[in-house]
């Protein structure tokens, strides 16, 4: 008796322990993931302002950035996550349509897509 006393108080902790191992272990982090399309989408809409910021174009990117890069940094530290660089890729994507975007949509005048027709 006096070992199942201390057999079923470890088999509950080597129980909870594993579980929280496997939670953590697998990450799935590929290309087409369900929060790639708002890392593009949120970084499209900064890119866009940011084109307002700026009459650069890189600079107007790399500050498009910002928000991507404090977000993955911020995920760097949590636990089971981690730093994605596909993140950043989608990140980087939307950042560049944005600020194009925005430059097409938005120039030095205000709002310029009309010139076009």
């Amino acid at each position: 008796m006096k070992t199942l006393r201390f057999l079923v108080p470890a088999v509950v902790l080597l129980t909870t322990l594993s579980g929280s191992v496997m939670a953590c272990s697998a990450h799935d982090d590929n290309w087409t993931g369900s929060d790639k399309a708002a890392h593009f989408g949120v970084s499209m809409a900064v890119g866009i302002g940011t084109s307002r910021l700026s009459d650069d174009t890189w600079t107007a990117f790399g500050l498009a950035l910002v928000p991507g890069v404090a977000k993955e940094l911020y995920d760097a530290t949590r636990d089971c996550n981690r730093f994605s660089w596909k993140d950043m890729a989608w990140n980087a994507a939307g950042a560049y349509v944005g600020v194009r975007t925005g430059n097409w949509l938005l120039g030095p005048s205000g709002v310029s897509y009309r010139m076009a027709f």
